[in-house]
């Protein structure tokens, strides 16, 4: 079995060379498994199980009749893989914190460079349900996708995959966050929820300047009533 795993593991290494060389790319078949099999020495049975491990983590593609091919159907399973490192790890809040800070600045420089009218829609959309959502489940629910659909406007597939993953870990800790900044007073809460207003502006108008600004501000907020 060992032998079994350690020659399937010479099949990824391999295919993982090819990609990275250029060789190999996005809908490109692999060679058939017994030419493979013989190219690296190994049985048929660890070609079949090291194609295995590929597509599940979604870098290989089975086609019924036609072979294995290169994929890219991995955004999921990254997503996947890094929201288990993280829970697993046991990072602490203000790690995560910190790190979904760093994607989420850089995905609003790129957000603001690559806007378009479908997202800035979607941003308003969910700055409304935030000021005027008519239960606090759906102001809570809009006040993700706001931060959501900025990072998803970078098209920064790497971004994404981590925000989303950083997202499955702490999303449980924005009602406590908005219960205790709204505890605080209504003025309190008027100026977090000005925050976000100043998030969306400024990417309406292209003002990276006014969204780093409100960025940061948000942050704050998090730290200073979660941590709190």
């Amino acid at each position: 079995m060992k032998t079994t795993d350690k020659a399937s593991d010479k099949v990824i290494e391999y295919v993982e060379t090819l990609v990275l060389a250029g060789k190999l790319k996005v809908d490109d078949r692999l060679p058939a498994e017994r030419e493979l099999a013989q190219f690296l020495n190994v049985s048929r049975t660890a070609v079949r199980e090291g194609i295995r491990l590929l597509e599940v983590i979604g870098i290989v593609e089975s086609r019924q009749g036609s072979g294995n091919y290169i994929s890219r159907n991995f955004d999921e399973t990254l997503e996947q893989v890094l929201t288990m490192m993280y829970a697993l790890d046991e990072m602490g809040y203000d790690e995560i914190r910190e790190f979904r800070y760093a994607v989420e600045r850089q995905a609003l420089v790129l957000a603001v460079h690559n806007a378009d009218e479908n997202g800035k829609k979607e941003l308003k959309k969910c700055l409304d349900g935030i000021l005027n959502g008519a239960t606090e489940a759906v102001q809570i629910e809009s006040d993700r996708m706001l931060h959501y659909t900025l990072v998803r406007m970078s098209r920064n597939r790497l971004v994404i995959a981590n925000y989303v993953a950083l997202d499955r870990v702490i999303n449980r800790f924005i009602r406590d966050v908005r219960k205790k900044i709204r505890d605080q007073g209504s003025e309190e809460f008027k100026e977090f929820q000005d925050v976000h207003r100043e998030l969306v502006q400024a990417v309406l108008d292209g003002n990276l300047e006014m969204g780093k600004q409100a960025l940061d501000k948000h942050f704050v907020y998090l730290r200073n009533d979660y941590d709190t």
